[in-house]
Order: structure tokens, then C-alpha cells, then sequence
């Protein structure tokens, strides 16, 4: 434990860190300026009507603008492409929208684009769409232009969009039955088939077939894009024909600070409105201001250390157990993530459907990690290890932590701190990426136990992460969920497919985030969610 109290040290170190000059607020509505009094009319003659003086027109509303900091990078403008992060994703979904969202707990699931949908047959789904929405460059959006965004979310033509994978390829074709109705199939039956529409944006056939999407986007969502600097910032600007109404905000401008320090400041002294990725020391800094508040949920995302099955030292389950024995999470949780991380008790977390919560084999025992290396023949080979920091609150730290706690036990840890971008980038090459072992979290969003655990599972050649993993009783397990006809059937499949994975140590598992954004006091109306995306399409600055 020395070497997590140096991390711990150099975590109240990194709080002290902060500086930053007050500034006035660049977003301040412009006042009117006075009128100039009309000099004196001529009296008219008695026998002269004078004329009617018109009224002057009221003044038009200024609507404030918003600014939000995030840490991670826009890797693309385009919400289906993989390799994006919830908070790049999420800013892009300001301009595009879905025929369907979940609310804040996943408790409903409230219309977008649709406004209402009924279960035709068992693999078939009717929605009803909203008439008289524009997309962005005036087209309409109907029925082709649902179709259109299916068969491309599906038939991986030019690109393979993570939807296809995330939602663990149930979607089937889709077909017009008139310019507002639409049939959407699945694959197999599929319960609750609207949750899984959540993550399918809707595109206009023409400008996405012009390739444009990546570069200029247009949607439907009540803001359209402005300009993009990469690393820098995405503006947006109020759509003014918007299908919900007049927009809340002139502009939102999402600004990419990958610095934690240098992201709370700009909270603190009113540069920014909003920021995602908060450690614990500075939520205690936001808490205490008048200024600013914290707005927290529990999440779905399982946050571990990612492990190449496929290649040596890692290819073998006794040196893969052997790092999960080596590590104590109630230590890393109880510290560095006070109050905003639960050490994993089994993959799923326990809002998930089909967690069991009980698995629980890997309690800290460095000697048994010890032992388990000899077993395995372990002579110190040199492990990469990379920690992308900025994507999670104190990742860096936990990835320092992680690292002491494995060379404590007898590991080579060749550890690479560098940035999230960077990282992504690098895994980017999946069989020729560099690293052994990373960082990596994954989240449900459409609470799909399955899409999430295939994610990093899915096999050696399907899986979006390298991973790379390879178990036949696993493979089966799936096989017989994608096959079950019944609730239960399901349940068992999921069940062993959580069990496999977690005694064959596929990952190095850690924790359960909550999501944590500092907002200013005055925003009104954002709420934390349980998938880590943010929509300020809602809010309100008073």
C-alpha cells in the first residue's frame, strides 16, 4: 500500500494545482442602446388629419448562449462511426436525433421523431412518425428518410456503424407504408425492440449519400452546425425551424479541455457553464461555490483494465487471474473515487438486466497473485499497459494505482500515460496496436446486457475492442441467447456467458462509475443520466 499512498499524495497534489484569472462573461445579452428622441414635428394645418404614428416594433427576445467543457476529444462528426466516447457522441447529438429516447433513469421511453409505435407481429415493429419536420438544409424528414438510415445502420456499405454491433445485429430491414409510417423487423423477437432504436439517429438520404455527414452534418435536433475545430471546439447554432419549438440557447459551444485542472477552473470562475469528468476533490471545490452545483446518476458502465487474450503473457487465464488478485479495488474506490465508484461484484452492474451481483471471486490476495504467476510460468515479461487520461474522473491516478499494485505482486508493467485521443487512436490498429493491456470502459446504452458485454467479448475477430478474446463455452452461451424463444431461456444464456467471462479473468475488472457534471447554479434543468450522455436541449439559464 506505499505506492497507493504516493498516488493519494500526488491526487492532493494535483488539487492544489489550480489557477486560473476571473473573466467577465463573453455571453452576456447586449444591451439595446437608448433610443434617439425625433426632433419636434410641424403642427399640420387644422383642416389635415394627422397621421397615424405606427407602433415600433418589440424588441426581438436575445436568447442567451451556452458553453460546455468536456474532456475528450470529437473524434467525428458523425454519430455512427465507432471510437467516439458518451460526451463526444452526446454533443453531436444536439444536431441529429432518434425515433426514440430514454429518460434520464431509463424508466420510459419517451418520442423523438416517432410519435407512437405498436408491435405488428413478433419480429416486426409500426412507428408513426412526426410531420412537418425539416432536417437542417430544409429536406423533409419521413419515412425514406428512416429507411435510408436503417438499411445504412445495417448493411456496414462504406463504413461499419457501432450501432450495428452495439445493438448486437437484431435490427432487420425497414419499409415505407406511407411518408409517415414506417415497419421496423428484427432478426429474432426481441422485447422492448423500441429501447434498442435509442442510438439510431436519422439522416437525410441525400446529404449523407454526398458524404457530407462527416464534415457539414445536418439533422433535425434543435441545433445546427456552426463550424468545428478539431481538439478545440464544436459551435452550434439554434435551428430556427425546429419541430419542438424555439430553442433555449442563440448558440451552445462545446469546448474540449482535456485538462481536469484547467476544465474546473473554467467552471469556477464562470468561462463555462457545464463540464463533465470530475474527480472527488473537485466536486468538494463545486459543491462548496454558490456558483456551481453537482448534478450526479449511477451509471451501466463497467470501467476495467482491457487484456489482449491473444497474445503472451496474457493469452494465459492463470496470469489473467493473477492480475485480478493482485488489485485492491476497495482501496482504489474508497480513495482516489470516494463516493463516486463501487468496486465490481460480477460484470453487469446491478441496474442491468440479467445481473447476478454475487459472482465476487477476486478479493485482493497479492500472494495469491504471486503464486498463480509461478504456476504460469511467468519469467517477467514486459506488459504495455496505457491509460488514456481525461476520459474518466482521476483515470490517471487509478491507472497509476493499477499499475504500483500489479508490479507490487511481480509484474513488468510497461506503463504508458498518455491521452485519451492518443489511445483511441492507437487501438484504432486493433491487431497492431501496441498495448497489452488499457483502460477502457463500456456502457449499455440501451441497457442491452448482451451489446454490452459483447463489446469487449464478442470474439477474435467481431469484437469492436481487441480484445481478442477466445472461449468456445462462452461463443455457446451467446449462441443459445440469440436462439432462446423465452424470458428464462434468455436469463440462463446471459447468466453463463457473465460467469465464464468472469472466471476466466477476460478482463482486469474494477469498477462502476457515477457520472458527475458540475453545472453553474443558474442552469436549470439538467439532469444526470444513467448512459453518461448529456442533453442541454432542456435547460434553462436564468
Amino acid at each position: 500500500m506505499k505506492r497507493l499512498t504516493r498516488v493519494l499524495a500526488l491526487t492532493l497534489t494535483l488539487t492544489l494545482i489550480a489557477a486560473g484569472c476571473s473573466s467577465d462573461d463573453d455571453y452576456a445579452a447586449t444591451s439595446v442602446p437608448a433610443t434617439t428622441a425625433a426632433p419636434a414635428a410641424t403642427a399640420a394645418p387644422a383642416t389635415t388629419a394627422a397621421p397615424a404614428t405606427t407602433a415600433a416594433p418589440a424588441p426581438a427576445e436575445v436568447l442567451p448562449e451556452l458553453i460546455v467543457a468536456i474532456g475528450q476529444d470529437i473524434p467525428s462528426l458523425d454519430s455512427r462511426l465507432p471510437g467516439g466516447s458518451a460526451g463526444s457522441i452526446s454533443v453531436v447529438r444536439h444536431i441529429t436525433e432518434p425515433l426514440v429516447r430514454y429518460s434520464a433513469t431509463a424508466d420510459e421511453i419517451l418520442p423523438v421523431l416517432a410519435e407512437s409505435w405498436e408491435q405488428i407481429d413478433e419480429l416486426t415493429w409500426r412507428f408513426k412518425l412526426r410531420q412537418g419536420v425539416t432536417f437542417h438544409n430544409g429536406a423533409a424528414m419521413d419515412a425514406a428518410s428512416v429507411v435510408w438510415s436503417v438499411d445504412r445502420a445495417i448493411s456496414g456499405v462504406d463504413f461499419k456503424p457501432w450501432f450495428s454491433w452495439a445493438s448486437s445485429g437484431v435490427l432487420g430491414p425497414a419499409t415505407e407504408i406511407d411518408q409517415y409510417t414506417v415497419d421496423l423487423t428484427t432478426l429474432v423477437p426481441v422485447a422492448g425492440f423500441p429501447a434498442v432504436l435509442v442510438a439510431l439517429d436519422i439522416f437525410d438520404p441525400a446529404h449523407d449519400e454526398a458524404g457530407l455527414q462527416g464534415t457539414d452534418p445536418v439533422g433535425t435536433g434543435p441545433y445546427a452546425f456552426n463550424s468545428f475545430e478539431p481538439r478545440s471546439q464544436l459551435v452550434l447554432d439554434s435551428y430556427a425551424d425546429y419541430w419542438g419549438g424555439t430553442p433555449n440557447y442563440s448558440r451552445i459551444t462545446f469546448r474540449i479541455i482535456p485538462e481536469q485542472a484547467t476544465r474546473v477552473n473554467a467552471l469556477l470562475t464562470g468561462e463555462v457553464h457545464a463540464i463533465n469528468s470530475i474527480s472527488v476533490e473537485d466536486i468538494a471545490r463545486i459543491e462548496a461555490s454558490d456558483d456551481t452545483k453537482i448534478a450526479s446518476s449511477p451509471t451501466t458502465r463497467h470501467v476495467m483494465i482491457a487484456l489482449r487474450n491473444d497474445r503472451a503473457p496474457l493469452d494465459n487465464p492463470l496470469v489473467r487471474q493473477a492480475m485480478n488478485y493482485a488489485v485492491d479495488r476497495e482501496a482504489i474506490t474508497s480513495t482516489i473515487l470516494s463516493g463516486i465508484a463501487v468496486p465490481v461484484d460480477g460484470f453487469f452492474a446491478p441496474s442491468m438486466p440479467y445481473s447476478q451481483n454475487d459472482l465476487g471471486p477476486w478479493p485482493y490476495d497479492p500472494q495469491k497473485a504471486a503464486d498463480l504467476l509461478v504456476e504460469a510460468g511467468y519469467d517477467g515479461e514486459p506488459i504495455v499497459m496505457a491509460v488514456g487520461a481525461g476520459r474518466y474522473p482521476s483515470d490517471d491516478l487509478v491507472g497509476l494505482a493499477v499499475a504500483e499494485m500489479l508490479t507490487d505482486a511481480g509484474f513488468n508493467i510497461d506503463y504508458r500515460g498518455i491521452d485519451y485521443s492518443t489511445m483511441q487512436a492507437e487501438l484504432g490498429l486493433k491487431g497492431d496496436a501496441e498495448y497489452d493491456a488499457w483502460l477502457q470502459g463500456w456502457g449499455a446504452t440501451f441497457l442491452d446486457s448482451v451489446g454490452q458485454i459483447q463489446g469487449f467479448f464478442r470474439g477474435p475477430n467481431e469484437s469492436e475492442l481487441p480484445v481478442f478474446y477466445n472461449n468456445e463455452d462462452y461463443f455457446a452461451a451467446a449462441d443459445r441467447f440469440h436462439a432462446a424463444t423465452s424470458e428464462d431461456e434468455r436469463r440462463a444464456a446471459v447468466n453463463d456467458m457473465e460467469t465464464i467471462v468472469w472466471n476466466d479473468a477476460g478482463g482486469l475488472f474494477l469498477y462502476f462509475p457515477m457520472d458527475n457534471f458540475g453545472i453553474a447554479s443558474n442552469l436549470q434543468g439538467f439532469e444526470a443520466r444513467f448512459d453518461e450522455f448529456f442533453i442541454f436541449s432542456d435547460t434553462t439559464k436564468e
